[in-house]
């Protein structure tokens, strides 16, 4: 009855630990360009997606779809270059509108699948379409690839446990643990082909694209790491006198088998080092193979009536358990911590609940390993009843630790695939009489829709400033003759003030003066935050005895080109043209502003004169190393144009 319980327990644990629901997959998306719900000033060249593990580009899709269905991706995703971890897809000519992102990645270190969309808008904004825009990650897995994953980790720990009890003495070499053994390899490689099937199948391919990919490198090696296993069985079965050394080195097969599956899991992509964090698994789950596995083989071992040898075997293999305890315990929390951001992670992801499951299950196997230990182990040379009953329980809980383990490595880390987190922006001032100091900051650094949190602190004695009236007033930099706009905060406990707004509607920089009204009085506190634009390809051309020319395509616009004449520090003359995209004629500009920012200095405004149809210049004072041009304009049916060109520029 006692066992009946367990087991049901158990079931139910690992019951409510299959239903917690899982936050992200586990290549999950940190940030994209451009943002979730942003609204953009100028059409994107190109989408790209930052991912928080390796992807198989020749297995993963990015499509951006238009309102009315049409795709505009305009070729498969690419690595970035010097950049691993983002996906990058070009796109066509992006018009006024509203556009979906729906993207599909395959992990490269454990073969999971993750799919997820989001909205962003190109002058006109998602939110007032599709709510509120944000980005949705959702995971692709089976009950096969976890079934799948439970039969490799039964197949691997009863092939180490057979091994091992043969090599150390406490299962015996007979005909019986030969089986054991043999029956170990047969279920591993049937748990290796039906993962391959599981990921063939959650990547949407064909078993020879799957092994062309890192997923099938590690598929294979983890074939040829058994394949050298049941081979050193063949030769134990065949030479009974070196049946011991064969066995040997069958659980050395079946331990690189281990650390191949473990290198390609989770472990790799946890925030410790991967080789420590490889490490720690591999241990953990080697060590857990001999503990439950050798119990099997054990078992196997001491049938029929009780001998000094077989109580031998016992004391032998409670030895090894006690300390195999010990080593799982550590390793398990050392893993556990590497994964987990923090306690609460336990009880509000699905990764920690099945944590908390397997945590559960070891406790109980332990239990009854101890009172094993206590009753079995001293009375096995004359009656093994009591050790063969406590042992089957044993048995019994660790095939569902591996299937809670299984479980594991199905779901997502809550570090790894968590919640998207954009870069943001931030700055900080005090007003003129330093009596206020403002820490700005701003959840992504994309124009558009944003979320801004002030936090207000008396700047001498460091005390929070609460109870205020803080309203945020924008003012592009660049932008001649666009309006300010304001943008009320709300406060949040801890002199924090917050509120979401789409004021810096477009790249660039824009002066933000915090107005503060109180008991105290008012107080002005000016900032400057500058959100990126969409990246753009800048081409650039040097002909001898010519000044060198820049170039970037700006959306659908045209082309800005400059050309410092010279190039060279000192006194120079920027000329900058517009051209039209379809003709390439001359097209002409206004509101035309031009800013200069050397090294780390300050970011100076140019004066700027027409010279003719679409060409500008502007007195330039160029300085050696690191100068950022930015040019700032609008054409004439409305559009705005603005491109940022890095020069390194060599002493005189």
């Amino acid at each position: 009855m006692a066992r009946r319980c367990a087991v049901a327990l158990l079931a139910a644990v690992l019951f409510v630990a299959y239903l917690a629901p899982v936050a992200s997959g586990h290549a999950g998306l940190l940030s994209s360009n451009p943002a979730a719900g942003a609204t953009l000033g100028a059409a994107p060249n190109e989408i790209a997606l930052s991912l928080s593990e390796r992807v198989v580009p020749a297995l993963s899709s990015i499509t951006v779809v238009g309102e009315r269905g049409t795709a505009y991706q305009a070729g498969r995703p690419e690595p970035a270059p010097g950049d691993p971890l983002t996906l990058v897809v070009p796109v066509l000519h992006l018009g006024r509108g509203v556009y979906t992102v729906r993207w599909r990645v395959d992990s490269a270190v454990d073969g999971h699948v993750t799919t997820g969309t989001y909205q962003f808008g190109v002058q006109v904004s998602p939110s007032a379409a599709y709510g509120s825009g944000r980005s949705t990650t959702v995971p692709v897995s089976s009950t096969f690839e976890l079934v799948s994953r439970w039969i490799l980790l039964v197949g691997l720990v009863t092939l180490l446990g057979a091994a091992t009890a043969a090599t150390a003495r406490f299962g015996g070499t007979g005909a019986g643990v030969m089986v054991l053994a043999g029956v170990g390899w047969l279920v591993v490689a049937i748990g290796l082909v039906l993962l391959a099937d599981a990921q063939r199948h959650n990547a949407h391919t064909s078993f020879g694209a799957l092994l062309r990919t890192p997923v099938g490198t590690a598929l294979i090696w983890r074939g040829v790491a058994i394949g050298a296993a049941g081979a050193a069985l063949l030769v134990a079965l065949a030479a009974p006198r070196t049946r011991r050394f064969a066995l040997a080195a069958a659980a050395a097969a079946t331990v690189a088998a281990i650390v191949v599956h473990v290198a390609n899991g989770h472990a790799a992509a946890a925030r410790w080092p991967s080789a420590i964090a490889v490490a720690l698994q591999s241990v953990h789950f080697a060590v857990a193979g001999v503990w439950i596995g050798g119990l099997a083989a054990l078992l196997i071992g001491i049938r029929g009536a009780p001998s000094p040898e077989k109580a031998a075997a016992v004391r032998r293999f409670s030895i090894i358990a006690a300390a195999g305890f010990a080593v799982i315990v550590v390793t398990g929390v050392a893993r556990a911590i590497s994964e987990l951001r923090g306690w609460d992670q336990l009880v509000t992801t699905g990764y920690g609940r099945a944590v908390l499951a397997k945590i559960a299950l070891v406790a109980l196997i332990a239990a009854v390993a101890a009172r094993s230990r206590r009753r079995g182990v001293p009375s096995a040379s004359s009656d093994l009843g009591p050790l063969r009953r406590s042992s089957g329980v044993e048995l019994t809980l660790g095939a569902v630790a591996l299937a809670v383990a299984a479980l594991l490595g199905t779901l997502a880390p809550p570090l790894v695939g968590g919640a998207v987190g954009l870069p943001g922006l931030a700055a900080v001032g005090t007003d003129v009489e330093n009596n206020v100091r403002v820490q700005l900051n701003a959840l992504s650094n994309q124009p558009g829709p944003n979320r801004f949190t002030a936090v207000l602190r008396d700047d001498k004695s460091g005390r929070p400033i609460q109870g205020a009236s803080v309203r945020l007033l924008f003012t592009p930099l660049d932008d001649i003759g666009i309006a300010p706009s304001s943008l009320s905060l709300a406060p949040a406990p801890g002199g924090t003030y917050v509120g979401s707004g789409a004021d810096m509607r477009f790249d660039g920089r824009w002066g933000v003066r915090v107005l503060i009204t109180g008991s105290g009085g008012s107080a002005e506190v000016p900032l400057e935050l500058d959100p990126v634009g969409p990246p753009q390809r800048v081409t650039i051309e040097r002909i001898a005895g010519q000044a060198p020319t820049y170039t970037t395509l700006v959306g659908p616009a045209g082309f800005i080109r400059i050309s410092p004449h010279p190039e060279r520090a000192g006194p120079s003359q920027l000329f900058v043209n517009f051209y039209a995209t379809s003709t390439g004629d001359y097209e002409d500009a206004h509101r035309v502003v031009i800013t200069l920012a050397s090294g780390n200095g300050a970011v100076r405004q140019q004066t700027v004169r027409r010279v003719g149809l679409g060409a500008y210049v502007s007195d330039v004072e160029l300085t050696p190393g690191s100068d950022e041009i930015a040019v700032v304009a609008w054409s004439l049916d409305g559009l705005r144009l603005r491109s940022v060109f890095d020069l390194t520029v060599p002493a005189r």
